[in-house]
């Protein structure tokens, strides 16, 4: 049994470990054994771990712990490993509370026929299986082979001795350096438990050097016990936090690893398709000129067959002539041919004139040989490593007073994998918005196979209805109001990552892995394609500026026309997250983007107006305007919702990382009221 197995045994069963139940094999304690680490397990569990080949912490009489990996002494290491577990101190605090009894109701009824109904008066105390048992029972015990080993008393020989008067007042602790000596002084210098020897050895000269019995007097009543007891809370809840934010990790990189792995195959297929394609058009365009080519030949072969059947029948005629004719006849046929002659030797001459020695070269694309011979890869793939800043923001709430900001009291959802939990905005005063979660919109369907993952949405020009893009599923799905899943769902050809109100019923859809800008019509029968715009990059965040659109791709915002066509471009530092966000002020004058870490407020015409950063931003992912234009920022790695004053001159966190679950990847604002949606 390895560390490793103890670990993942360990969190399957994490909810019924407790004080008498050993880590190892989940069951009551049997013999436990303390380590130096404090831990306890039952001495043939430990015997086992250590005597494992698999154990790798073996080394000079020392072994590691199967849960925290702090390395435990033993007295005589050269007695072999099968005697280690032996040579620790028993723990008989845990053994004394694992073999008690629960004196109550409980214990006066055999539990095994309890669970059949019946009501039979309990007279033993099985150890093993921690519950009372009936003469029968006990009997039943005896005669089955894999329980008969239990360690079965009478109730009454338990109840005469319960756990609590087993234990004497002094202790049976151990000192962690020297083997078989017990703790029975404290170096408050140090802070140092210390056995006789330890004292005589290193702690003579200390002052204040107490016992143990006389600082255990008052030690439930003293601060120290309250003060080791929430540190130890601090470091479980950090545990939580940590283990929380490992488990998102690799759910982003689960997501990641997805996108990426598509994209790959998508690519991979458009060059095939494209390379089959110019293959096609090139092998055609080389049919047509080796059919031409040939065809001249066979004309111009023709031409001299002619011409040479028209000699041989002309010298035939003329031996004709010259055997059988008159004389006169032979003159004239003569004469005649000779003319002829010249003409078949023009012939012969024009051909010979125009002969040429014909060959093919195909002259191919510079790219093409470089990729057919030279590429060894489709790319390279980066693990991004970035060292996670702390900052107290993420840990507290921050009520810092923000002067310009204005806020009203406003219905909100928060958008998560797969659950829209319904928020409000409450307390209209600036200095202390609050968001107060009410209730969960569930966002997965029967028929999905895929967890729910929501990149993108918007209010939908009513009111009620909202429309959030699910990127895992390919889908858009559609809310209303007090409903507490979706009303519709519009499978997609690809998967969504933004989607933008176009006007009534017309929303604006970024397909990244097809690289496609797509219009469509809202119907109570589905979607309707109005048009597509193909992009030369993938697509990600969208917002709609009067007859244009700004997107946003990974090291660029464009402001586009409706046909596509490019107005302005605005080069970004590279984004790594799935949405890099745009928004547009409800006048159509300004849009505000990211730009790294940093948030850029623009004209309509792409001037810069200012910039806001922060050390709380990190990667921002979703951006947000109110009625007063403060920007509100969905932040995915400090997991906090960040509000700025619409000038760009203050900021203050309203969600912090406490409060938020999971990484949030967009915000908006309804265009009708103040109802937020936040996608996590």
């Amino acid at each position: 049994m390895n560390a490793g197995s103890v670990t993942s045994k360990m969190e399957e069963k994490e909810h019924e470990i407790n004080v008498i139940t050993c880590p190892l094999c989940l069951r009551h304690y049997n013999g436990p054994k303390q380590l130096d680490c404090l831990h306890n397990f039952c001495e043939e569990c430990l015997n086992a771990y250590i005597t494992s080949d698999e154990n790798g912490g073996l080394q000079d009489g020392k072994f590691t712990c199967p849960v925290c990996h702090i390395p435990t002494s033993v007295s005589v290491p050269a007695s072999g490993r099968e005697f280690w577990a032996g040579q620790l101190p028993n723990n008989n605090l845990i053994m004394s509370l694992a073999d008690g009894v629960p004196f109550n109701s409980d214990t006066q009824v055999c539990k095994p026929c309890r669970r059949e109904q019946k009501s039979t008066v309990a007279r033993y105390w099985c150890r093993d299986c921690f519950e009372p048992l009936c003469e029968f029972c006990k009997g039943i015990h005896r005669k089955i082979k894999q329980i008969n080993g239990h360690r079965i008393n009478p109730l009454e020989e338990i109840r005469d001795k319960p756990g609590a008067q087993r234990l004497g007042s002094k202790t049976d602790e151990t000192c962690t350096e020297h083997k078989g000596k017990s703790v029975e002084l404290f170096c408050p210098g140090h802070r140092k438990l210390c056995c006789v020897v330890c004292f005589a050895t290193h702690h003579r000269e200390c002052p204040g050097i107490q016992t143990i019995d006389e600082l255990s007097e008052d030690i439930k009543s003293a601060g120290d016990l309250a003060e080791v007891v929430d540190v130890m809370s601090e470091v479980i809840q950090r545990a939580d936090e940590q283990i929380a934010d490992k488990t998102q990790a690799a759910t982003i990189l689960n997501f990641k690893y997805a996108e990426l792995t598509e994209k790959i195959e998508l690519l991979t297929k458009k060059a095939i398709e494209r390379l089959e394609v110019l293959r096609d058009e090139s092998l055609n365009k080389f049919e047509k000129h080796h059919s031409k080519e040939t065809k001249k030949i066979e004309h111009e072969k023709a031409v001299l067959h002619s011409s040479k059947l028209a000699m041989d029948l002309d010298m035939k005629y003329l031996e004709a002539v010259a055997k059988h004719g008159s004389p006169s006849l032979l003159f004239i046929t003569s004469e005649r041919l000779r003319h002829q002659i010249g003409y078949h030797q023009e012939i012969l001459a024009v051909d010979r004139e125009r002969a040429e020695d014909l060959d093919y070269k195909f002259e191919f694309n510079d790219q093409f040989l470089m990729t057919a011979e030279k590429m060894t890869s489709l790319g390279k793939l980066k693990v991004l490593r970035a060292q996670l800043k702390i900052n107290n923001n993420d840990v507290t709430e921050q009520p810092s007073q923000v002067g310009s900001i204005t806020s009203r009291s406003a219905g909100t959802y928060t958008v998560m994998s797969g659950k829209i939990p319904q928020v409000v905005i409450d307390n209209p005063d600036p200095f202390s918005l609050k968001l107060i979660k009410e209730k969960d919109y569930d966002g997965s369907m029967a028929n999905e196979r895929r967890i729910v993952w929501f990149t993108g949405g918007v209010f939908m020009s009513d009111g009620i209805h909202f429309l959030m893009a699910d990127y895992n599923n390919r889908k858009i799905k559609k809310f209303k109001k007090d409903v507490y899943h979706p009303v519709m769902e519009f499978p997609l050809e690809s998967a969504p990552c933004d989607i933008a109100a176009a006007g009534d019923n017309e929303v604006i859809v970024t397909l990244p892995h097809v690289c496609k800008i797509a219009r469509y019509q809202i119907r109570n029968e589905g979607l309707k394609l109005l048009s597509a715009i193909t992009t030369f990059s993938a697509p990600e965040g969208v917002a709609c500026m009067e007859d244009k659109m700004v997107v946003s791709f990974g090291d660029c915002i464009k402001i586009l026309g409706d046909d596509g066509g490019e107005v302005i471009s605005i080069p970004t530092q590279e984004s790594y997250t799935y949405t890099a966000p745009v928004v547009v002020s409800r006048d159509n004058k300004k849009f505000y983007h990211r730009d790294g870490e940093t948030i850029v407020c623009r004209s309509k015409e792409g001037d810069e107006i200012f910039r806001y950063h922060d050390s709380t931003l990190r990667e921002p992912a979703g951006l947000a305007l109110d009625f007063e234009e403060n920007i509100y920022v969905c932040d995915c790695k400090s997991n906090t919702i960040f509000q700025v004053t619409a000038d760009g001159t203050q900021g203050r966190i309203i969600r912090s990382s406490r409060v938020c679950v999971g990484s949030p990847i967009g915000i908006g604002f309804d265009r009708t009221g103040w109802r937020l949606w936040r996608a996590v």
